[in-house]
């Protein structure tokens, strides 16, 4: 039992320190568009970094979960897909859904882009899709964390 009392708060530990990493992105992030009003290729770039920057934090909180609480992490081509996706469902005597469906749908969109980001060249940026994100990637963010948060409650109550 305090073994199992050891693991569980590392676990939400582990998560604590990365949500609290993705908040301060957060803060980055709104000064970057209050000091950048109008944005050049230059800048585009950096908006884009931020927003992939976003997706590997939400990805190391799901790595965590997954290594620690659901076995192990898939593998092969996909796994990235498989990961996000195995967050959004429930695994019957273990553990209910990490998010929302609705968050999963949009996390689907910011691990697209992130591999986008990191496959093409800056230039070849689609600014249409990086302003999609945009629009969403405050009200994400907000709701990854309190999700998460949920979850990692819901962790302390199981073994307590």
């Amino acid at each position: 039992m305090k073994e199992d009392k050891v693991l569980i708060e590392r676990i939400v530990s582990e998560i604590n320190l990365e949500t609290g990493n993705l908040l301060k992105l957060k803060e980055e992030y709104q000064g970057f568009i209050e000091k950048y009003v109008s944005i050049d290729r230059y800048l585009l770039r950096s908006k884009a970094s931020i927003l992939a920057d976003f997706y590997s934090g939400v990805e190391r909180v799901f790595e965590i979960i997954a290594e620690e609480i659901n076995g192990g992490i898939s593998k092969g081509e996909h796994w990235h897909k498989r990961l996000l996706r195995g967050m959004s469902i429930e695994i019957e005597n273990v553990r209910p859904p990490v998010i929302s469906s609705e968050l999963y749908n949009n996390l689907l969109k910011f691990l697209g882009f992130r591999h986008v980001v990191r496959q093409a060249y800056g230039f070849q940026l689609d600014e249409e899709k990086l302003e999609e994100l945009t629009s969403i990637f405050e009200e994400t963010l907000d709701a990854f964390v309190v999700e998460i948060r949920t979850f990692c409650k819901f962790l302390r109550d199981s073994i307590f």
